[in-house]
């Protein structure tokens, strides 16, 4: 027991660097009519054919100006992710944290525990990237080809040394910290989905 508390506080002290360091993640939504998309990033979500209406942003962020498509298809929450081009750049659905597997999850959560004396999900996300055509078929079979890069994003409140943030963390498919973001939110200007 006392061994576990002091490997705990010698990894909070190496990770909590990471939690001081995190780069700031802002970003400001609008919607916008689907007839100002360029036509490649309609046919991609057409070609999904989710269950239900899409609703496109712009979103506005710190270093980027992309367009997102929101809807869902197979009861899952997504957002695809377009540059102002119509070219793809990420596909997110929203998952819980039993979709994750136990193995990854207990890296996860064990991650969590060492960077933050008190943390609560507040979304989790599956992020995948890849060709479109693989990532077409990975949303249709709901799981990811060979080919395609998973990684989870996790926006969660985390509370280190009496002060509590909100944060978005990102993972690789192993459960390893692949970066972190402290959340600047307008909530005025941010439109969760």
């Amino acid at each position: 027991m006392k061994t576990t508390r002091i490997i705990l506080s010698i990894s909070f002290l190496l990770l909590f660097p990471l939690v001081l360091k995190a780069q700031h993640k802002y970003e400001r939504e609008y919607r916008i009519k689907s007839e100002t998309i360029q036509q490649s990033a309609q046919e991609f979500i057409d070609s999904i054919g989710s269950d239900s209406k899409i609703k496109w942003y712009k979103e506005i962020s710190l270093n980027d100006i992309t367009i997102e498509a929101k809807f869902k298809h197979d009861k899952k929450k997504f957002s695809i992710e377009f540059d102002t081009l119509g070219i793809l750049q990420d596909v997110e659905f929203v998952i819980k944290k039993r979709e994750i597997s136990s193995a990854v999850y207990n890296k996860i959560e064990h991650k969590l525990d060492s960077l933050f004396q008190k943390w609560k999900f507040q979304k989790i996300q599956t992020h995948f990237k890849g060709r479109n055509k693989d990532i077409i078929t990975s949303i249709n079979n709901n799981e990811p080809t060979a080919s395609i890069k998973v990684s989870y994003e996790i926006v969660l409140k985390g509370k280190a040394l009496g002060n509590t943030q909100l944060y978005e963390i990102t993972f690789n498919e192993q459960g390893e910290i692949r970066g972190i973001l402290q959340i600047i939110q307008d909530k005025a200007d941010h439109l969760e989905y």
